[in-house]
């Protein structure tokens, strides 16, 4: 079995300078123990003073953004505000609204453009992923500052847009010049509680790469459907008149059904001489038109039409009203919303769910003698080498455990005999529960010593420790909602 191999991550905070890089301070940090923080954040203190905090968050390929920006006659803070005899060195920075809506991350920081209050800064690439995490609608606020050299950077406005925002105010195009920019679509850089104009902004250039379909599903005004859906009018207008008149051509093409009346069967029992010569046409041949067909085809044909209506269905036993299928199908099309996707191990942890891991160990027969090399429970007496299962309590409790608030571990199992009789869920070692990884390794090896009376057996169930461990996460749920009520009113009372 392989081990599990820690992943570090190593940051170094430098002072650009003239004369070079002076170093300010470094950390390293685990990756799963940031993981393990709440909101995926952990701090620690740098070497050489202050601290160093750390966010990871998931990646997922969005794209990346095209953006050059300019500033026009942007107000001096050089010079008593009047840019005479030197004028700043502008530089602009993007900032994201946090996942929580509480704050702003700093996700992209321009290079200063030298000694001028008309700056055109280069252009930026930027990952969306990065810059918006793929919402188009995100908002950002864009923040200008004078670049100073002692690292006190002045505040020259700030602006709030989305990257739908910046696409809309592009205005300018590889055939214009650069000092005709259209002031129309223009930002305007704001400062302070007043709000004091500091300039304007105009977006250069605003091109997405690779998510041009993800930007148009999510603009918020589609006019496209409605421009081209053709009246309605048309189809209801040539349907109705050949459903209408369906209904009465059946059984008026029924009249033909004339044949099959048998007018010689009532006559036959009589004798041919003396009722068939007086009164062979003025007793039969008007008769059998009007008394024998004229009254069968309206009663039994014409009132069951093929094309009839379905016969009555008493409705649902909740009382709910019968819905037409063509018209749940359509209402389905319009207002179906697709589930949201299942929560995911991040998404638990950064909305602080709080996590224990319980560890439940196979002491089945089938396992093999623990006292036989190549068994998985054998080691070799109980040395620094670890066993098959050992180096699995290690390697994958290890990075587990990190997401364990308290630290302290359950630990059971399964498959043991005991005085004779199998047990399918029991307490290993002499505590309920361990402190740590370290616990759970020395309370497993307790287990084959003559002390705790067990012997391997079979069969291997392991029902029994699942709703062992369910009672248990059903019990801590309780103590943990009691707990935080009486810290609650505590809190309160005092």
């Amino acid at each position: 079995m392989n081990s599990v191999i820690p992943l570090f991550l190593s940051f170094a905070v430098y002072d650009k300078t003239d004369k070079g890089d002076k170093p300010m301070g470094s950390a390293m940090f685990n990756i799963a123990n940031v993981l393990a923080a709440k909101g995926n954040t952990k701090g620690k203190h740098a070497k050489g003073g202050g601290t160093i905090f750390v966010k990871i968050q998931k990646y997922e390929e969005k794209g990346t953004l095209r953006l050059q920006l300019k500033g026009i006659e942007l107000k001096s803070t050089e010079g008593l505000g009047l840019g005479i005899l030197v004028k700043p060195d502008p530089y602009f920075e993007l900032h994201r609204l946090t996942i929580d809506r509480k704050g702003w991350d700093l996700v992209h920081r321009s290079p200063p453009v030298r000694n001028t209050l008309d700056p055109v800064w280069a252009e930026a690439v930027i990952d969306l992923g990065t810059l918006c995490r793929g919402d188009m609608n995100l908002p950002l606020r864009i923040k200008v500052f004078d670049h100073e050299k002692n690292g006190k950077h002045v505040d020259m406005g700030e602006f709030q847009s989305s990257v739908n925002g910046l696409l809309a105010s592009k205005n300018f195009s590889a055939t214009q010049d650069i000092n005709q920019a259209d002031l129309a679509s223009a930002f305007t850089l704001r400062i302070g509680k007043n709000k004091k104009e500091m300039g304007q902004v105009v977006v250069l250039r605003a091109d997405l790469i690779g998510m041009e379909t993800v930007a148009r599903s999510q603009d918020p005004a589609p006019s496209e459907p409605p421009k081209q859906d053709p009246a309605p009018s048309e189809p209801p207008k040539q349907d109705p008149a050949p459903t209408i008149a369906a209904a009465p051509i059946v059984p008026e093409v029924a009249v033909a059904y004339t044949p099959p009346a048998p007018a010689p069967a009532p006559h036959s029992p009589q004798p041919p001489t003396a009722y068939y010569a007086p009164q062979p046409t003025a007793a039969y041949s008007p008769q059998p038109t009007a008394a024998y067909y004229a009254p069968q085809p309206t009663t039994t044909y014409s009132p069951q039409p093929p094309a009839g209506p379905p016969s009555y269905t008493p409705p649902p036993s909740d009382g709910a009203p019968f819905v037409p299928p063509g018209v749940a199908a359509a209402n389905a099309h319009q207002h179906y919303t697709p589930p949201p996707p299942p929560p995911t191990f991040e998404a638990y942890i950064e909305g602080g769910c709080l996590f224990n891991l319980a560890v439940a160990i196979d002491f089945s027969a089938s396992n093999g003698d623990p006292r036989q090399m190549g068994n998985l429970h054998y080691a070799s007496s109980w040395g620094d080498d670890k066993n098959e299962y050992e180096r699995a309590l290690h390697d994958v409790g290890s990075v587990l455990a990190k997401h364990d608030t308290e630290q302290r571990h359950p630990f059971w199992g399964f498959s043991g005999k005991f005085q004779g009789q199998i047990r399918q869920s029991f307490q290993c070692g002499p505590n309920a529960e361990v402190q740590g990884i370290d616990g759970i390794q020395s309370a497993y090896r307790s287990m084959f010593t003559s002390r705790s009376g067990m012997s391997m057996s079979e069969p291997t169930t392991i029902t029994d420790v699942i709703k062992t461990a369910a009672h248990y996460a059903k019990k801590k749920s309780v103590s943990s909602c009691i707990d935080g009520c009486i810290q609650f009113l505590s809190q309160f009372l005092h």
